[in-house]
């Protein structure tokens, strides 16, 4: 199958079926495959190819859902940069982001139409600085939640972006994505309940002995139980303060720790150079200036686009980056932005 049926496909009914039944038994060759391995990895990375040449994209990119970040962490971005994970919270305020939050398909012809996402709903938005950074130019895109269970537990989101013949995705491609998405959340949940994922961002408080590696095993497990938030569970039930938490973390990441002062009160001018909205999905925001130096406080410090959004909003100022943990950067906004 060279695309898949597009509206304004000039083929004849009898080509365009046979279409369908070509991208049909080749959605069902994907399938086996998928079930036919035992590496997440492999599911992950070796198939992107085939995925993306079955609907004719030009990327993709793979979300897994994050139970300890509360977020969407990407594990296969096809076309950009594969070392740096790209992090967004379960939100409006992105496509993926909204396709997790409402447990949805989406299918958007044309990214720049506003009134064309403000009809999906009027609080979504396009995420846009990935392609700032690259140079590259999200058009269309077509994207469908991974969803287990009768209870539709949140796996991930499959994201596919621009159709390669310059049209648009159509409705044999939204429900082939939709099929493909339910075998991943299947085949994703089968392997993780067996390799049991650990907790990899705290498991420095286990290595400086702030917390035990089995009670940090038992407060991951307790958090997926209650669905809250692992560093909330370690400060709330087991009584982790957040200065050690936070120190610890800092010297995985070679930042300083910055604690929130009882004395600390937000910088209004500082504010003014991004709102809560972008703060809390980009996780940073200014906490203080001292002449040049401002102080900026992140949850993130390995995000590469958090680096240059920082930068191109104090172009003319010294930037001194904290680590903070999350329980503090929620205050930190808060207060800020009231």
């Amino acid at each position: 199958m060279s695309q898949t049926p597009s509206g304004n496909d000039p083929q004849s009914p009898i080509e365009r079926m046979q279409d369908r039944l070509d991208f049909a038994r080749k959605l069902q060759g994907l399938t086996n495959k998928i079930h036919g391995t035992d590496n997440i990895a492999q599911i992950m990375v070796d198939l992107s190819a085939e995925i993306s040449e079955l609907f004719q994209c030009e990327r993709l990119t793979l979300y897994v859902y994050s139970k300890e970040r509360g977020a969407l962490v990407s594990k296969v971005k096809t076309g950009i940069d594969a070392g740096k994970d790209l992090v967004l919270p379960v939100s409006r305020q992105s496509i993926a982001g909204y396709v997790a939050a409402t447990r949805s398909t989406v299918r958007i012809d044309d990214l720049d139409d506003l009134a064309e996402l403000e009809k999906i709903d009027p609080e979504l938005r396009f995420f846009n600085q990935v392609d700032m950074i690259t140079g590259f130019k999200s058009k269309q895109m077509l994207a469908a939640p991974l969803l287990q269970g009768p209870g539709k537990e949140l796996v991930g989101v499959l994201q596919l972006i621009n159709q390669r013949a310059g049209g648009r995705f159509d409705s044999v491609a939204e429900d082939g994505l939709e099929a493909l998405t339910a075998t991943l959340a299947l085949a994703f949940a089968q392997r993780i309940k067996s390799t049991a994922l650990l907790p990899k961002r705290y498991e420095i408080l286990a290595v400086e002995g702030v917390i035990s590696a089995a009670e940090l095993e038992l407060a991951q497990r307790w958090a997926q139980r209650k669905n809250k938030d692992l560093e909330q569970v370690l400060v709330d039930d087991f009584r982790v303060s957040l200065a050690a938490m936070g120190t610890a973390m800092a010297r995985q990441s070679s930042l300083a720790y910055q604690a929130l002062g009882q004395n600390w009160y937000p910088n209004a001018e500082l504010g003014k150079k991004l709102n809560r909205a972008t703060a809390e999905q980009q996780q940073w925001l200014p906490y203080s200036q001292d002449g040049n130096i401002v102080i900026l406080v992140t949850t993130e410090p390995d995000n590469r686009l958090n680096k240059q959004n920082m930068n191109r909003s104090f172009p003319y100022n010294e930037l001194a980056v904290r680590f903070t943990t999350r329980t503090e950067f929620r205050r930190m906004l808060d207060a800020t932005w009231p």
